[in-house]
């Protein structure tokens, strides 16, 4: 059981980056495209990090960001990508509250700059004090109990029914995570699946899909009460923007654009749990291949990302 609770910690900590810095690629030098990555590992999936980890050069690197920035910007037809904007946003925030001492332009490698990052803006955020001796800080061996208190913060996620306390344990304004919650990983795994600039459609059909691959198809497993449908005369009928960004050997390889449209929708398929949307693949070269799959729901403006491996033997 213990051994088990410290694997938990080692993941947490390694997901969120509270401890400790990345090391960025093999090339040694800290500039404008590796300060990126410092910013964003946060909210990088794990084949994201092992992909950049894998570029040759800043050409790659510099194609690598725009990729990065596509696959969450909500809105690909207008100028502006919303995702990235939020994310600088975020940055900016958390450089003015929670530089906590290190210098201008640093709160966001704080805990709780990190922590905003990952999950944005809390939905609720309380300030108050901590009584260590009820809380239990402070009781360390051959330590002394004491009614001190300390310089508390309590921030709420209804959305992943999560509770966070950080805590100014030594009163120098440097706050810490008073106790790392296991939902908080989960959260964190929410949050980079999804994408970031939230749906401006309704919550009731925030789209979610598992993949598969058979029979040289990926197929896209879709829950049917997480699709929008539109009616179409005596019809219903639902669509799909399909973006797969395809990496072998952690390069990337292909990039498929596609589109599903349901058509002439019947009572049978509302009344199924899952609809499956099939894309046939067009590889012969054999290899292990890594497949980042982006669908939205046209009609209802919601976006999830999902991700696949197979090998062609």
């Amino acid at each position: 059981m213990k051994r088990h609770i410290i694997i938990l910690l080692f993941l947490l900590i390694a997901t969120l980056g509270l401890y400790g810095k990345d090391k960025i690629g093999t090339e040694g030098r800290i500039n404008g495209v590796d300060n990126f990555y410092k910013k964003t590992r946060f909210i990088m999936t794990k084949l994201e990090r092992r992909i950049y980890k894998h570029l040759a050069d800043d050409v790659e690197r510099q194609n690598f960001i725009k990729d990065f920035w596509d696959k969450r910007d909500p809105t690909p037809d207008n100028f502006v990508n919303e995702a990235k904007q939020i994310y600088a946003e975020r940055i900016a925030y958390a450089n003015r509250w929670f530089s906590e001492g290190k210098g201008k332009n640093t709160g966001w490698d704080s805990e709780r700059g990190r922590i905003l990052l990952q999950l944005g803006i809390p939905d609720r955020r309380e300030f108050g004090e901590l009584d260590i001796t009820n809380s239990g800080l402070g009781r360390g061996r051959g330590s002394l109990v004491t009614t001190k208190r300390l310089p508390m913060e309590r921030w709420f996620y209804f959305r992943f029914q999560l509770y966070l306390v950080f805590t100014d344990v030594n009163s120098l304004g440097n706050f810490k995570l008073t106790r790392i919650p296991a939902q908080l990983l989960t959260a964190v795994d929410l949050a980079k699946m999804s994408i970031l600039y939230p749906s401006k459609g309704n919550s009731k059909y925030q789209l979610t899909f598992k993949s598969s691959v058979k029979k040289g198809n990926i197929i896209l497993k879709i829950p049917t009460k997480k699709i929008s449908f539109e009616k179409k005369s005596e019809k219903m009928e639902a669509r799909f923007s399909i973006k797969i960004y395809v990496y072998k050997k952690f390069r990337k390889y292909d990039v498929i654009n596609t589109k599903r449209v349901l058509e002439n929708v019947t009572d049978s398929i509302l009344s199924a749990k899952y609809v499956y949307l099939k894309i046939p693949l067009r590889y012969s070269e054999k290899g292990k291949y890594r497949f980042d799959i982006i669908v939205e729901d046209t009609i209802g403006q919601s976006k999830y990302r999902n991700f696949l491996k197979y090998k062609i033997r």
